[in-house]
């Protein structure tokens, strides 16, 4: 019941923070795909990630991650049961997946592939992409020798919060921007797999990767955020109201 909760969690945190429904006529707000101009990109997303839309998967994910670090991650059954399931060729693939240079060769050969045929959405998805990527590794760097917890196999004090795993779920909301559900869905996806192979070869507790989900999805969203334009119009051209919500 307790792994089944937890699962349903690490679920919730997917769903409620994959931020607003993808629309063909979305455009990024800053098209300025110039590498002079990331940095500064970077640094302005930065508030973003206290947006109301990181409300839920930062709710959800610590409490998630407190409950299963204070109750369950003593005994840690999850990575057996895992295991019991044979699905290793599956956790290879997990393992894989999260490796940032996966996610960075598709972000900047997104980013390259866009100019050389002049295709700015393109361009721009490489651009957030990589810009997620960078975000993710600097905090869930910074956490690792801050927190400085052991690994359920002893090998270092970098289990919190599971890298991999957030480099695969800060990936997922700027996919699912720019490329609808589906792609969104299935980067999701594979950010769960990534998950449960991290639990399955005992480099992680199970409240690392939901930590790590919880981060990735904030991050992802904060890229990729917009303002909320609400226009009101009175009457043929009497009266407009245009109203931007931060």
């Amino acid at each position: 019941m307790l792994r089944r909760f937890l699962s349903a969690a690490l679920l919730c945190i997917g769903l409620w923070g994959s931020g607003p429904v993808y629309s063909q006529d979305w455009k990024s707000p800053d098209s300025d795909t110039s590498l002079a101009h990331f940095p500064v990109k970077l640094v302005n997303d930065l508030p973003h990630l206290f947006i109301t839309e990181n409300i839920a998967p930062f709710a959800i994910g610590t409490a998630a991650t407190a409950f299963d670090w204070a109750v369950l991650d003593s005994q840690n059954s999850l990575a057996g049961s895992l295991n019991n399931w044979s699905n290793h060729s599956l956790y290879d693939f997990g393992n894989f997946y999260g490796e940032g240079w996966v996610e960075g060769l598709g972000a900047v050969g997104s980013w390259s592939l866009g100019a050389f045929t002049n295709n700015l959405r393109l361009q721009e998805f490489g651009r957030d992409a990589s810009e997620s990527l960078i975000t993710a590794t600097i905090l869930a760097t910074g956490l690792k020798y801050a927190v400085g917890r052991e690994r359920p196999d002893g090998s270092n004090n970098q289990s919190f919060p599971s890298g991999h795993t957030i480099t695969a779920f800060c990936f997922a909301p700027v996919v699912q921007k720019y490329w609808g559900w589906g792609a969104g869905a299935l980067a999701y996806g594979l950010g769960t797999v990534t998950a449960a192979a991290r639990i399955a070869g005992y480099h992680h507790y199970l409240s690392d990767t939901i930590a790590g989900a919880a981060l990735g999805i904030i991050i992802g969203n904060a890229v990729v955020y917009t303002p909320k334009d609400m226009t009101v119009g009175v009457g043929p051209g009497q009266m407009e109201l245009k109203l931007a919500f931060n």
